[in-house]
């Protein structure tokens, strides 16, 4: 089985920006070298060479994680779940007591449905077990206490770990 994959927009606009990059510096640089100093020129050029290959790899990482995620839609939850996790890891080990707006994951209370009722709450551990054992599978859907979107366990990246 195949899965068609598209580009994401991101991707393209990532890519063409570098494209634009690379050879407005290149021009620039070349007008700069003629009219100012060879050495700012040539600055100029190797800095906006460099820029834009950083904006196409960019642009190139986006495109693997979203091949990798099936779909735009999963990549943009799975980075959601990623980025928020890392930000309360951060948060926690600050020494700025911060009062977060949702428990961490090992500490908040999960739902998940089975046969199209819901369940729990039960906490992360519970969860992970639950998956370990099969009672639940990767495509489970599963409710973050505190959150009103239901995604699936593999999509929890906390959970899966």
């Amino acid at each position: 089985m195949s899965i068609k994959h598209e580009t994401p927009i991101l991707t393209r606009v990532l890519q063409t920006f570098g494209l634009a990059t690379i050879i407005i510096g290149v021009v620039a640089g070349a007008v700069i070298c003629a009219a100012d100093s060879f050495e700012a020129g040539i600055a100029t050029i190797i800095g906006c060479i460099f820029a834009g290959i950083v904006y196409i790899g960019i642009g190139q990482a986006v495109d693997y994680l979203a091949r990798t995620a099936f779909n735009s839609a999963r990549l943009c939850i799975i980075l959601e779940t990623s980025i928020t996790e890392r930000l309360r890891a951060i948060e926690s080990s600050s020494s700025v007591p911060v009062t977060p707006t949702i428990s961490s994951s090992s500490k908040a209370n999960y739902f998940y449905s089975t046969d199209g009722t819901q369940q729990g709450p039960v906490d992360a551990t519970d969860l992970r077990m639950m998956r370990k054992d099969g009672l639940i599978t990767d495509d489970t859907p599963v409710l973050r206490e505190g959150e009103t979107q239901w995604r699936v366990f593999k999509d929890y990246l906390a959970l899966s770990r």
